[in-house]
């Protein structure tokens, strides 16, 4: 197998809704190959059965493992993002983060700071940031089209 056919090695950590959107991602992707999924809830309570792939509680255990993996998926409730972004980091893995990266602007520096030092890339998950809608909403913002703006409140639904 050449360098190029080397498929990319994932780890899913938390099997929740968007966690097992994730994996299925992975596993349509030719070039990429779900190892592992991670969540404190047994394989059986997650409903993640159907990936088939190794199943562990925590991080530690996944990397105590010896299973080789190049990217850690953080898909847990947002406020773990940021402590498991850098547990991934000094464990010399790369990073796709869901949003937020962390909830403070120094959590996220924390983040961003490990990523430099290891050497290995963070990505945060920002799916909605160019879409129509978000586009035409900042061009009214931008263009003054609704005058002072003093509140907002955006309710959106999810589409699966």
């Amino acid at each position: 197998m050449s360098h190029s056919d080397k498929k990319i090695k994932f780890a899913v950590l938390g099997a929740g809704h968007i966690g097992k959107r994730h994996a299925e991602m992975i596993r349509r992707e030719s070039e990429a190959e779900l190892v592992a999924m991670i969540d404190i809830r047994s394989k059986e309570e997650c409903g993640a059965d159907a990936f088939e792939v190794p199943f562990f509680n925590t991080i530690d255990e996944l990397l105590a493992s010896g299973l080789e993996f190049d990217v850690l998926n953080v898909c847990t409730p947002n406020g773990l993002h940021a402590e498991q972004s850098i547990a991934a980091l000094e464990a010399k893995k790369h990073v796709v983060c869901e949003k937020p990266m962390g909830l403070t602007k120094e959590s996220c520096e924390r983040v961003i700071f490990k990523s430099l030092q290891m050497s290995k890339s963070v990505f945060c998950v920002m799916q909605n940031r160019y879409s129509p809608p978000s586009e035409w909403i900042k061009s009214i913002v931008e263009d003054g089209v609704l005058g002072d703006i003093y509140m907002v409140q955006l309710d959106r639904k999810s589409v699966v």
